[in-house]
């Protein structure tokens, strides 16, 4: 089971004050739910607390809820933290919400702010999951999305601009490297899987392009994602392929090698000694059979890993 969160000192203040103003009954649901909460004992805490949040006298209470949006954060640490679409966060971010409609004084409000945005970093945290456990795109978006919906919500005026760059790099480089990976270890896969994941990679580096036209991972991704697309073709191509099919699997490869080109200079132009970038031009020359830059790269790349 996952570590507790503390329930700021603020809201146990604020229990003390219902005394004065609700039945014993009330009051004492309220301290209990916060002090099985403090004890672990989540199922005492849900129950206690989905009770008061019900009851006519303690519905309306902004304490209340942002109690109750601890103990169901808390459960969904412990129980869904991996879930996609967890019931237990749902219900957190209503909980706060609810608080916060409910006007609370200021540094309840700021408690609020805090624990919503832990939630907003878990949809982002998730993202590691559909992403490198599964490749699932849509998830990964869909996650981002909700990640920066409930930031933008707290914070208005916060610039994603990085964290855009940071999310779309770390698809497209997965995605690409995936291609990559099932093209060196021969491994069979569909087209549709091939064309889907080079598409994906395509759309997240110029992405990032869109925001840092100079960005070399963004760059040298996409050479890369086109340099799989030709070399599949020639991978594809074996003794029992028609000559006149040839020449023009050839053509067709060609042309993927060339879209690659300018982005791995531009690359290179970035970071000229970047051993797997002068690696990744020699490797498309080749392809292009352009003897005399492939050797020139190629000696480049000896010379750089003998300075290492």
């Amino acid at each position: 089971m996952k570590r507790n969160i503390k329930i700021p000192i603020a809201l146990f203040i604020l229990l003390i004050g219902y005394v004065q103003q609700y039945t014993f009954a009330q009051v004492n649901k309220l301290m209990e739910a916060y002090e099985c909460y403090q004890n672990r004992n989540m199922t005492c805490a849900k129950n206690k607390i989905d009770s008061v949040v019900i009851h006519p006298e303690t519905k309306d209470e902004p304490g209340a809820w942002s109690i109750r949006g601890y103990v169901y954060y808390q459960y969904f640490k412990n129980y869904e933290y991996n879930l996609y679409n967890s019931n237990y966060r749902n219900e957190a971010i209503k909980s706060i919400k609810k608080s916060m409609e409910l006007g609370p004084d200021a540094e309840m409000q700021q408690q609020n702010k805090q624990l919503l945005k832990a939630l907003a970093e878990s949809y982002y945290n998730q993202i590691k999951i559909y992403l490198y456990d599964s490749l699932n795109y849509d998830r990964c978006v869909d996650l981002y999305n909700n990640y920066k919906k409930m930031y933008q919500e707290l914070e208005p005026s916060m610039n994603f601009r990085d964290k855009d760059i940071e999310f779309n790099l770390s698809v497209g480089g997965q995605f690409v490297s995936t291609v990559k990976q099932l093209l060196e270890s021969g491994s069979e896969f569909s087209d549709n899987i091939f064309n889907q994941y080079t598409e994906v990679a395509k759309i997240s580096f110029n992405k990032v392009l869109e925001l840092d036209a100079n960005n070399t991972a963004a760059l040298k991704g996409l050479a890369i994602a086109y340099y799989n697309q030709g070399a599949k073709l020639i991978k594809e191509m074996s003794f029992d392929t028609p000559i006149e099919q040839i020449e023009q699997i050839q053509e067709n490869a060609n042309k993927y090698f060339k879209q690659s080109l300018p982005y791995m200079l531009k690359a290179y132009e970035n970071k000229p000694n970047d051993d797997k970038i002068i690696e990744g031009l020699a490797g498309i020359y080749y392809a292009l059979h352009e003897n005399e830059k492939f050797i020139e790269f190629n000696k480049k790349l000896e010379k750089l890993k003998n300075q290492k």
